[in-house]
């Protein structure tokens, strides 16, 4: 008798724990393995972003290369290392790709030749094998 009313005790406070959980995460609390919302400031974002700006210059056929205007979004996830999901507004500068540059040093194109793009960018950081790609990116 005494071990069903242990075993009733444990089930109750198994479904109680995973009710929890599920509450947790409907609030809005990531659970691991989940996207979660970071800081667009996040000194760590803004790496991620300049691996998908240079992913974006080297494979349009622009003859100026492009760099960040805004993060509009960003988003983390721990999966095998950190992947990043990012919503960014690219802008045309007035470097040139065919000559030595120092990306942040490039003003961005003023007037009509001025061209922005969004972009949705994964950046896949895994910092023990050194290795840091850009999986999706997708621009408009």
């Amino acid at each position: 008798m005494a071990a069903a009313w242990s075993w009733g005790v444990l089930l109750f406070l198994a479904v109680s724990a995973s009710a929890g959980a599920m509450t947790d995460v409907q609030k809005g609390t990531a659970a691991p393995g989940f996207p979660r919302n970071v800081s667009t400031n996040d000194p760590e974002v803004k790496k991620a972003v300049r691996t998908m700006v240079y992913a974006f210059n080297n494979m349009t056929n622009d003859i100026y290369l492009f760099k960040e205007l805004k993060i509009q979004k960003a988003m983390m996830q721990v999966v095998k290392g950190i992947k990043y999901l990012l919503t960014v507004e690219l802008a045309e500068t007035v470097c040139r790709k065919n000559t030595e540059y120092i990306l942040d040093d490039c003003d961005f194109q003023k007037g009509r030749l001025k061209m922005v793009v969004t972009c949705y960018s994964e950046v896949w950081k895994i910092s023990w094998l050194n290795v840091e790609k850009v999986t999706v990116l997708k621009c408009s």
